[in-house]
Protein backbone atom coordinates (compact mmCIF):
# COMPACT_ATOMS: atom_id res chain seq x y z
CA UNK A 1 0.00 0.00 0.00
CA UNK A 2 2.70 2.41 0.66
CA UNK A 3 4.60 2.30 -2.45
CA UNK A 4 1.36 2.05 -4.08
CA UNK A 5 0.88 5.67 -2.90
CA UNK A 6 3.58 6.95 -2.77
CA UNK A 7 3.75 6.20 -6.62
CA UNK A 8 0.44 8.48 -6.77
CA UNK A 9 2.19 11.41 -5.01
CA UNK A 10 5.13 11.21 -7.61
CA UNK A 11 3.13 10.95 -10.22
CA UNK A 12 3.43 14.04 -13.01
CA UNK A 13 -0.64 13.80 -13.65
CA UNK A 14 -2.27 17.17 -12.84
CA UNK A 15 -4.83 17.10 -10.65
CA UNK A 16 -7.97 17.98 -11.82
CA UNK A 17 -11.20 19.50 -10.35
CA UNK A 18 -14.00 17.47 -9.00
CA UNK A 19 -17.00 17.46 -11.43
CA UNK A 20 -19.65 19.66 -10.12
CA UNK A 21 -22.90 17.33 -8.43
CA UNK A 22 -25.45 17.05 -10.82
CA UNK A 23 -27.65 19.08 -9.38
CA UNK A 24 -25.80 21.70 -9.28
CA UNK A 25 -25.32 21.86 -13.45
CA UNK A 26 -28.72 21.34 -13.85
CA UNK A 27 -29.15 24.89 -11.13
CA UNK A 28 -26.65 26.40 -14.20
CA UNK A 29 -28.90 25.55 -16.94
CA UNK A 30 -32.59 26.30 -15.57
CA UNK A 31 -31.17 30.20 -14.68
CA UNK A 32 -31.13 32.62 -17.06
CA UNK A 33 -27.49 33.05 -18.61
CA UNK A 34 -27.17 36.76 -17.83
CA UNK A 35 -27.28 35.33 -14.38
CA UNK A 36 -25.27 33.05 -13.83
CA UNK A 37 -21.50 34.29 -13.01
CA UNK A 38 -18.39 34.18 -14.55
CA UNK A 39 -16.80 30.85 -12.65
CA UNK A 40 -20.74 29.07 -12.80
CA UNK A 41 -20.72 29.95 -16.91
CA UNK A 42 -17.25 28.75 -17.18
CA UNK A 43 -17.97 25.68 -15.61
CA UNK A 44 -21.01 24.97 -17.64
CA UNK A 45 -19.56 25.69 -20.80
CA UNK A 46 -16.83 22.76 -19.82
CA UNK A 47 -19.79 20.68 -19.12
CA UNK A 48 -21.38 21.34 -22.60
CA UNK A 49 -17.72 21.33 -24.41
CA UNK A 50 -18.03 17.53 -23.62
CA UNK A 51 -20.57 16.52 -25.98
CA UNK A 52 -22.69 17.53 -28.86
CA UNK A 53 -25.18 16.03 -27.16
CA UNK A 54 -24.82 17.97 -23.67
CA UNK A 55 -25.17 20.97 -25.54
CA UNK A 56 -28.05 20.41 -27.67
CA UNK A 57 -29.80 19.53 -24.18
CA UNK A 58 -28.80 23.21 -22.89
CA UNK A 59 -30.28 24.94 -25.83
CA UNK A 60 -33.55 23.40 -25.61
CA UNK A 61 -33.83 23.17 -22.06
CA UNK A 62 -33.46 26.68 -22.01
CA UNK A 63 -35.83 27.47 -24.92
CA UNK A 64 -38.48 25.39 -23.19
CA UNK A 65 -37.72 26.98 -19.93
CA UNK A 66 -38.03 30.81 -21.85
CA UNK A 67 -41.32 29.95 -22.86
CA UNK A 68 -42.28 28.80 -19.79
CA UNK A 69 -41.23 31.86 -17.44
CA UNK A 70 -41.95 34.76 -20.33
CA UNK A 71 -45.74 33.24 -21.19
CA UNK A 72 -45.02 32.25 -24.96
CA UNK A 73 -46.81 28.98 -24.34
CA UNK A 74 -48.22 29.37 -28.04
CA UNK A 75 -44.35 28.29 -29.18
CA UNK A 76 -44.74 24.89 -27.44
CA UNK A 77 -44.80 22.70 -30.80
CA UNK A 78 -48.09 19.88 -30.91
Amino acid sequence: MRGHLQKKRASPQPLTARPPAPRTAAGWVLKRPETLTDLERLQLNTIRAHGPELNAQTRHIRSFVVMLTDHHGERVPD
